[in-house]
């Protein structure tokens, strides 16, 4: 059970995304890639695997005083949609293991119902104020952010380490509240919407 924070409006502007939590077992075998990764110490910022989830918007900072009204809307336009089978599995980088900037966990949408909640969460917020995603949804779930070229090393055994398909279900869209700490990210739940 997630706990939901508080936030009282006149709040200082919070840094938010909206997301879809991941199955406890997939975080576990993030865990075991990253693990064996680590060793070859190239400078990758890896993300904790308790806060890797699958992002459907980046909203930035937004003033305590909006949030009600997103939990509204987010609401009142997805309360009513279904909930939507996917697949994680297979790794990449982003644009490519030669210049990665951002590597991943693959996230298989052979539905397209991951793209309609996206396109839902979009069209949610523009009467709010929020731009409207001009780049074409591609689902990941981000293993790290790489800050220097990778060695040939990493990247063999980057592509020697097999992730075989996983089936998981979006039952929920979490509006999410992340706090930057020297520690690293710490992600809070601000509000729920259970699908039907």
């Amino acid at each position: 059970m997630l706990h939901i924070a508080y936030i009282s409006p006149g709040d200082r502007p919070i840094r938010t995304f909206i997301a879809i939590e991941i199955p406890a077992s997939v975080h576990e075998r993030i865990a075991a890639v990253q693990d064996k990764l680590r060793p070859e110490r190239e400078r990758v910022s890896w993300t904790k695997p308790g806060n890797i989830h699958l992002t459907l918007k980046f909203l930035g900072d937004v003033d305590g005083s909006a949030i009600p009204a997103i939990q509204e809307s987010l609401t009142y336009l997805l309360s009513d949609q279904k909930r939507c089978k996917f697949q994680i599995g297979g790794l990449g980088a982003f644009p490519n293991m030669r210049k990665a900037r951002v590597l991943w966990v693959g996230v298989i949408d052979a539905t397209g119902g991951l793209s309609r909640l996206a396109k839902m969460v979009d069209r949610a917020l523009i009467p709010l104020g929020f731009s409207a995603e001009n780049r074409k949804f591609t689902p990941h779930l981000t293993l790290g952010r790489v800050k220097s070229q990778l060695g040939s090393a990493f990247v063999r055994k980057f592509n020697d380490i097999t992730f075989p398909e996983v089936d998981a279900l979006a039952e929920e869209i979490v509006l999410m509240k992340s706090d930057l700490q020297p520690t690293g990210a710490v992600y809070t739940p601000l509000h729920q919407v259970r699908l039907a």
